[in-house]
């Protein structure tokens, strides 16, 4: 809902952060779904229920639907989300879809999207109410206003001075629209500059399109006003510092040669990602396991948004009993094609490949154990693509 060229097509008080909930906004993301529902017919066909009772025969399958932060939209605007219940073939009557968070005592699970912990896409509050889910974060212009725009303005400017053939203009939107799904994120600088050094004869059009685009996003109206609300003079290294920081970087672009500012920004990421290691390792799951209040019948903790998959030990202490209890996070990654940063002997590289991961939990009346308590299996795939 978020990744689309469509949003240009508005003014930005007409887009999701703008003067929230316009007629035009709205027109706007029924399009949109409009057009998702049309290039993914056969997927979502695969989730519908009469395909699945045929599939899983004696199973009796259902499926849930939990909002990601892209998807706010879906369940805010209520002709949205009563497409989303069509598309997904929902059971309309059951109040777990469209809610944050599924849990299950008896299979002992509990799951969220993830991008609660994330303090770039999720602005609420530790209560996630609904009325926090609805407050626009930061992370939603991120995808839009930079990410999607990056590649839409350069082929608008390449088509302005007709450098190259439709193919090739293709392939060169298809390389930038990428962005996302670098790994780790803090790669994204050394991608872009990768891209660059392979377009040589682009070279000062590809930056030029970068700077402009970073100013724009700092005259958004809502960016200034969200700095102003969030940048803390006392605390170094908070969310606006790290945003602002890789703005910089994005319209120093025009000013350092690349191997310049790979330098700058290997000395800068060392502490930036020392900040987000230790919010990683610490608040992260900590935040999650006080806010959730967990039970001695919570044994595992799913969750997706990274796009990176894990399985992880978490221990903690329940002030109930006062015993030290231990559950299992797992995060599924996702489907789409991924590019991963690895830094080699003959040079960094990226390397592009597709996970594809399962959780499955069972009952212990599905699966009899000694301990007659709920187990897991995990499987995962991993498809190379094309270079």
């Amino acid at each position: 809902m978020l990744r689309t060229e469509e949003w240009f097509k508005e003014k930005e008080e007409d887009r999701p952060w703008g003067n929230n909930n316009t007629d035009k906004m709205k027109k706007r993301a029924k399009k949109i779904l409009e057009k998702i529902e049309n290039r993914n017919k056969d997927t979502l066909n695969l989730l519908s229920k009469k395909a699945l009772d045929e599939r899983f025969k004696v199973v009796d399958v259902e499926t849930i639907y939990i909002p990601g932060n892209h998807d706010r939209l879906c369940w805010m605007i209520n002709e949205l989300k009563e497409k989303t219940i069509d598309l997904l073939d929902l059971n309309d009557c059951n109040n777990e879809n469209f809610r944050p968070y599924f849990s299950d005592a008896e299979y002992g699970v509990y799951a969220i999207h993830g991008h609660e912990l994330d303090s770039f896409n999720y602005e609420g509050g530790s209560n996630y109410t609904s009325e926090n889910y609805k407050i626009t974060p930061i992370g939603d212009l991120i995808a839009t206003e930079i990410i999607t725009k990056i590649p839409y303005k350069l082929i608008k400017k390449i088509e302005s001075k007709d450098l190259l053939n439709e193919q090739e203009k293709i392939q060169l939107k298809n390389n930038f629209q990428e962005i996302d799904n670098i790994r780790p994120l803090s790669a994204t600088l050394e991608w872009l500059l990768f891209k660059i050094r392979e377009s040589e004869n682009l070279k000062e059009i590809i930056k030029d399109t970068i700077d402009e685009i970073m100013h724009e996003f700092n005259e958004l109206s809502f960016v200034k006003n969200w700095y102003e609300s969030h940048d803390k003079w006392y605390y170094p290294f908070d969310t606006p510092d790290l945003i602002q920081a890789f703005i910089y970087c994005l319209q120093k672009i025009k000013l350092f040669s690349s191997g310049e500012l790979l330098d700058i920004l290997g000395k800068a990421k060392k502490i930036v990602c020392s900040v987000l290691d230790a919010i990683g390792s610490s608040e992260l799951f900590y935040t999650l396991v006080e806010n959730i209040k967990f039970n001695n019948n919570i044994h595992y903790i799913v969750m997706g948004h990274t796009h990176v998959p894990l399985q992880r030990p978490i221990f903690y202490y329940n002030p109930e009993n006062k015993k030290m209890l231990k559950s299992i996070y797992f995060n599924t990654g996702t489907w789409r094609k991924t590019y991963y940063y690895y830094k080699c002997k003959e040079g960094n590289r990226f390397v592009e490949r597709k996970n594809m991961n399962y959780v499955i939990i069972y009952t212990p009346k599905e699966k009899p154990n000694k301990h007659n308590l709920p187990v897991f299996e995990t499987w995962q795939g991993t498809l190379k693509g094309e270079e």
